[in-house]
């Protein structure tokens, strides 16, 4: 017994020019919203690195304090801490005031780079958190 085929002959298997670009714009249109997570991402943990470094610039200051007699003047901000770029820092080093007078007070700062325009903040008391801007002058991170 021979066997026919009784397919039709334009049968083929495959995608169609239609379908192919459905699918390539679906994927484009997820991988513009990917990007986008990924940039609010990166920002969030730019942000976490400059708490990071203000809590242990904090720690430092404590050390220089208890060094120097009870004084921060002379205390400076060691060289590896840096701000991430997107903190627009224009001196490239994080904001550091320690009062003249008697060098009893400091302040610390960066400007955040996924919360402008606000900066974290650390000082003296003991205070770290997000603030505006201080002033210039301005003891504390807080105004009291």
């Amino acid at each position: 017994m021979k066997s026919t085929n009784l397919e039709p002959l334009n049968n083929k298997k495959g995608f169609t020019l239609i379908e192919l670009l459905v699918v390539i714009s679906i994927i484009g249109i997820l991988s513009t919203f990917g990007m986008l997570s990924l940039n609010g991402a990166r920002e969030k943990a730019y942000d976490a690195q400059i708490k990071s470094d203000i809590a242990n610039i904090r720690t430092t200051m404590y050390m220089c304090f208890d060094d120097n007699g009870g004084t921060y003047t002379g205390c400076v901000i060691p060289a590896r801490f840096k701000p991430p770029i997107c903190s627009n820092m224009a001196s490239g080093q994080y904001a550091m005031f320690i009062d003249d007078v008697n060098g009893e007070t400091y302040i610390t700062y960066a400007n955040l780079c996924a919360q402008t325009p606000f900066v974290f903040c650390a000082d003296h008391t003991g205070f770290s958190g997000i603030v505006p801007v201080p002033e210039e002058g301005q003891t504390k991170c807080k105004a009291t």
